[in-house]
């Protein structure tokens, strides 16, 4: 008797199974990144201990081990697709390894300022069809990230519309609440810090005869109640393959006004690149990068480029991650100014921000003028499973009006800043584990040297150990 209920329920478990609606099979992925590093002498001084340096995983200087682990799930349908990504992001130590030290709390007058283990990346998207895509989270999104990486490109929370309208053009708009706080008893206005962004992009391919080639006219509305000032950025970039080459480029205009009677925002960026692949081991590019620079703070008009995010560090063609110039030289760390991912100065001086990221760039920046040559390739053919990226940045302030020579006082200081140099090489053991090493110098001119009576070289050394699953 017992056997046979047994065997009853068995049956009617089953059959309520299969009468339930089919649920997705999630897939989990993953990467875990440990890299040892050492940072020296950011502040291109070498009689002075070096202030610490801020990175994804916190605050820290000289020799560090930084922690970037990841756990990502998917599911997805015909027309729908959910994906989350989990992150833990820190300086390895006793206070964040089998613990948690959360942003807020302090240790040794530093904050906290890596991840402890949470959503770090979310998309949800759902396709009424392929000319309208519902698509919101947090997720790496961009406006020009393929291109110069002048005006955007992180993975704030979005909600927006993409689509495909046939083979041949695209669009996407998104509305970001970067930052939407609020105070109790307090209107919404300058006090809350909310920030929040809206964007247009529209993407049309032709076949030149001789390859694809990509225009993109796009436009962003940045409401920046945070620093009391709306700016308009409008624009257009391109990017393709014409023959043997291939082209890149992009042009961005600012235009604004802080409110209550506040200076106008006038301002542009423009890039462009030319990679020529000769052979599967030598593809070298050179390009041209151009921030505008503010020449006096004094006046009415904000005329030092910031952009809602300088992705440089990530960018194709220019773009390492973990060269000296996409660190933090910036927060009391170097006399350079460029934050975090950035590549142009856009924290130094300070004063008439209307952007850039963490909010915390200046309207009163020097600018930049960057020359860039480098090659990548596959040395696979003279090693097996090794590849590498060099690259030399020549760098000069577009205007120097604002900053202080503090060698000689009273003279203008000097519109070179210096030049980097960055090497890569990894070396890929399978699918699932790799090393690659990147050597980074910042060899000051003449312009940081008249700012910090000094003109030692600033370096980094960065190994990267990565797992993917």
């Amino acid at each position: 008797m017992k056997r046979t209920v047994s065997q009853i329920a068995l049956a009617t478990i089953a059959a309520v199974g299969l009468a339930l609606p089919a649920q997705a099979a999630v897939q989990f992925f993953g990467t875990a990144k440990i890299k040892p590093t050492f940072y020296n002498n950011f502040d291109f001084d070498n009689s002075k201990g070096d202030a610490p340096a801020l990175n994804e995983g916190g605050w820290a200087s000289g020799e560090h081990i930084r922690a970037e682990l990841r756990l990502g799930w998917k599911a997805q349908g015909d027309n729908w697709s959910v994906k989350m990504i989990a992150e833990s992001d820190v300086i390895m130590n006793k206070d964040n390894g089998d613990r948690s030290f959360y942003v807020g709390a302090t240790k040794n007058n530093q904050p906290n300022a890596g991840g402890e283990f949470g959503i770090e990346r979310a998309e949800f998207l759902y396709t009424f069809a392929p000319e309208l895509q519902l698509e919101t989270g947090w997720d790496i999104r961009f406006l020009d990230l393929k291109t110069g990486g002048l005006l955007y490109g992180d993975d704030h929370p979005f909600i927006g519309f993409r689509g495909k309208v046939g083979d041949m053009l695209s669009y996407e708009l998104l509305y970001m609440p970067i930052q939407n706080s609020d105070l109790i008893a307090t209107r919404d206005d300058w006090q809350t810090g909310d920030w929040r962004v809206y964007t247009a992009k529209v993407n049309a391919t032709f076949d030149t005869g001789m390859g694809k080639f990509t225009v993109s006219p796009l436009f962003a509305y940045s409401d920046n109640e945070a620093k009391n000032v709306n700016v308009a950025y409008y624009g257009v970039e391109g990017l393709g393959q014409i023959g043997p080459v291939k082209p890149s480029f992009e042009v961005v205009a600012a235009n604004g006004e802080f409110e209550d009677g506040g200076p106008d925002v006038r301002s542009w960026a423009a890039f462009a690149g030319l990679e020529v692949p000769v052979s599967k081991a030598l593809n070298p590019y050179v390009a041209f990068r151009y921030s505008r620079g503010d020449d006096d703070s004094s006046d009415d008009d904000v005329e030092g480029w910031l952009g809602i995010t300088d992705i440089g560090r990530f960018t194709p063609l220019m773009g390492m991650d973990g060269n000296i110039l996409g660190e933090h030289l910036a927060s009391g760390a170097s006399i350079y100014g460029a934050s975090l991912y950035a590549y142009a100065p856009e924290r130094a001086v300070g004063g008439n921000g209307y952007g850039g990221i963490g909010n915390g760039g200046s309207g009163n920046n020097p600018g930049q003028k960057l020359i860039a040559v480098g090659a990548k390739g596959d040395l696979g053919q003279f090693v097996p499973n090794l590849s590498y990226k060099a690259q030399a940045f020549f760098i000069w302030y577009d205007e120097t009006g604002n900053l202080t020579n503090v060698k000689d006082p009273g003279e203008e200081v000097d519109d070179y800043a210096g030049t980097t140099f960055d090497l890569q090489l990894k070396y890929k053991f399978n699918k699932n584990f790799s090393i690659d090493n990147i050597f980074s110098a910042f060899v000051p001119g003449q312009g940081i040297e008249d700012q910090v009576d000094a003109n030692d070289t600033a370096w980094l050394n960065m190994l990267t150990l990565a797992w993917a699953y």
